[in-house]
């Protein structure tokens, strides 16, 4: 009975020791690699309880051999008595014919509740396929310099460079005459902006008076078609309804258009041309729009 007895605790404290030893498992496609390819080795590690892999003893990126350099190293988070990291290597070498190359062995710390402790994972290999023809001559083996470039004739990059500048100039010009954006030609000009067009080269002189009788006349004929009626002193009002935009000219605009009434209907003096060519030209730009 003590022999049954010490044979039983002595395999259950040897199955014991066997269950609580980490075990690794190492995966990795071993086959199709060639120069400049990335190989993902995923480690598995069995742990015993309370124990975590040290994310300090990862392998550092960096050159591990003349043809072979570790890119990242990543470790995944600890579950149901496993851990689970990936060590991604790239390659920097070419062969002439198919060969089984090694990755290197490293080790792991183990950190849990008693004292740290390492664990190996073992070296795998992998077939590194060549990227060259099977044979190579020796002139092929050598490094050659680079061609010159090839120069590009200048006269098809400029005559096309000229033909976009064109191209472009022309639909900024027409985009700024379509949304009446130029002074000097309106897409849409309104009788205000029409009769500044008339008086504004006869504004540099000095007028005549039969000038000045017809600039008066120009001005109440494009007042009343901003309007849309003919205007009396007792309608003027109605101008500022159907053309809003002449409201901040209100005062100029009636100051004049009372002289020129009385120019014409009383006994008053003729308003100063240039008071009559300003009002006008003021009233042109509230027309168009342009800032003031």
């Amino acid at each position: 009975m003590r022999r049954v007895v010490a044979a039983s605790f002595a395999i259950a404290t040897a199955w014991s020791a066997t269950a609580a030893e980490p075990e690794v498992q190492v995966s990795l496609r071993d086959t199709g690699y060639m120069l400049g390819d990335l190989i993902d080795e995923r480690v598995e590690v069995s742990l015993p309880d309370g124990t975590r892999v040290d994310p300090e003893s990862l392998p550092l990126p960096g050159r591990v051999a003349p043809w072979l350099e570790v890119r990242s190293a990543t470790l995944e988070p600890a579950h149901a008595g496993s851990q689970a990291l990936v060590v991604t290597y790239q390659i920097f070498a070419e062969t002439e014919a198919a060969t089984q190359a090694p990755l290197p062995e490293f080790h792991l710390r183990l950190r849990g509740t008693g004292d740290a402790r390492d664990l190996a994972v073992p070296s795998r290999s992998f077939l590194l396929s060549p990227a060259l023809p099977a044979t190579l001559a020796d002139k092929d083996r050598e490094l050659r310099p680079s061609p010159d470039p090839v120069r590009m004739p200048e006269r098809g990059a400029l005559a096309g460079a000229l033909a976009s500048f064109a191209v472009a100039l022309a639909a900024i010009g027409y985009l700024l005459w379509r949304y009446d954006r130029l002074p000097f030609l309106p897409y849409a000009p309104g009788p205000l902006l029409r009769a500044w067009r008339i008086w504004r080269r006869r504004s540099r002189r000095e007028l005549t008076g039969d000038e000045e009788t017809a600039l008066l006349r120009d001005l109440h004929d494009a007042l009343s078609q901003s309007a849309g009626e003919t205007l009396y002193p007792s309608t003027l009002s109605r101008l500022f309804e159907h053309a809003p935009h002449l409201a901040p000219l209100r005062g100029e605009i009636e100051r004049v258009f009372a002289a020129s009434w009385q120019r014409f209907y009383g006994s008053g003096d003729t308003p100063a041309p240039a008071s009559v060519l300003s009002t006008l030209q003021g009233a042109a730009d509230r027309e168009r729009g342009v800032p003031c």
